[in-house]
């Protein structure tokens, strides 16, 4: 198995405006979308925030690209995604996701599936089913929400091919071992996932003890973190911070953040060691991968 080196340096995408030391079998992780489900500004909003021209503070809704690389070209490189919500097109028009190799979901709410149908232009490229990976409950939902997908009323619907894979316990893919985190959303049950020294967790509200356990000495943790007041189905920035302390990650990232949250303000209170993420926000982290 393949030690993981140290952990590469936070860049800026798009346009790699800082470069990230290259390392054998490296991916790159990059923020698709740092917003929680209204997306920041919200429709209307004159919160300053939402006012603000602060590239950093424009959050579209929560996604996760995880792509092989740096120097691999992009469309031939290695890629999935976690989660594919409502601004799925308008991420991938920017991060050139031309080529996808499957998709891993940490629950069905809207703002994290519902840009599923973008999904069948790889299958017309590729010509070949994408592989989604979810717990039980997701994929029953999927099935129900998309249930076009799956049982197409005519011929030539052009819609997307979709291989469902439930996720109990951790799995391989692309050569890695990917594993499942169980988290609460309020009372649902959802997934987290680790990728050998980088987990990503969203939307939780609360992290079973042995849940917490697969995420020690992960080297880096995105972790959700709505707002400053608490909330019943998501982590308070304040209940992250504490989370994200018991961790001990070498450097922890907040994301699903609403306008309540400004970039710097909030950056310049929080513990050495963690930050809020943003979009296009990248860093190079290790897979575990496996012989």
């Amino acid at each position: 198995m393949r030690q993981p080196p140290p952990i590469g340096i936070v860049t800026e995408l798009p346009g790699f405006l800082r470069p990230i030391p290259h390392q054998a079998g490296a991916m790159i992780a990059t923020i698709l979308g740092s917003g929680t489900s209204t997306g920041v500004p919200p429709i209307g909003c004159t919160h300053p925030t939402c006012l603000s021209t602060d590239p950093k503070n424009k959050r579209l809704r929560a996604g996760l690209l995880l792509r092989e690389g740096p120097g691999v070209d992009v469309d031939a490189a290695q890629a999935f995604i976690v989660d594919c919500g409502p601004d799925y097109r308008q991420q991938a028009l920017t991060h050139r996701i031309n080529r996808l190799d499957g998709v891993l979901l940490t629950h069905s709410h809207f703002d994290h599936v519902a840009g599923i149908d973008d999904l069948r232009l790889y299958n017309f490229r590729q010509r070949h089913a994408l592989p989604v990976y979810g717990n039980a409950l997701t994929l029953d939902d999927i099935r129900t929400r998309f249930h076009y997908v799956f049982d197409p009323p005519q011929q030539g619907g052009g819609v997307a091919s979709l291989d469902l894979h439930v996720v109990t316990e951790p799995f391989v893919f692309l050569g890695q071992r990917i594993v499942p985190i169980p988290v609460k959303h309020g009372m649902l049950d959802i997934l987290g996932y680790r990728f050998g020294d980088f987990v990503f967790v969203t939307d939780a509200s609360e992290i079973p003890p042995e849940s917490m356990d697969l995420m020690r000495d992960c080297r880096v943790l995105v972790l959700n973190a709505l707002r400053p007041e608490k909330h019943s189905t998501h982590f308070s920035l304040d209940e992250a911070v504490e989370v994200a302390r018991e961790i001990n990650a070498q450097q922890t990232y907040f994301v699903h953040m609403t306008h309540y949250l400004e970039h710097h303000e909030t950056n310049a209170m929080l513990p050495a060691g963690m930050e809020l993420s943003y979009d296009g926000m990248s860093f190079e982290f290790q897979p575990e991968y496996v012989e």
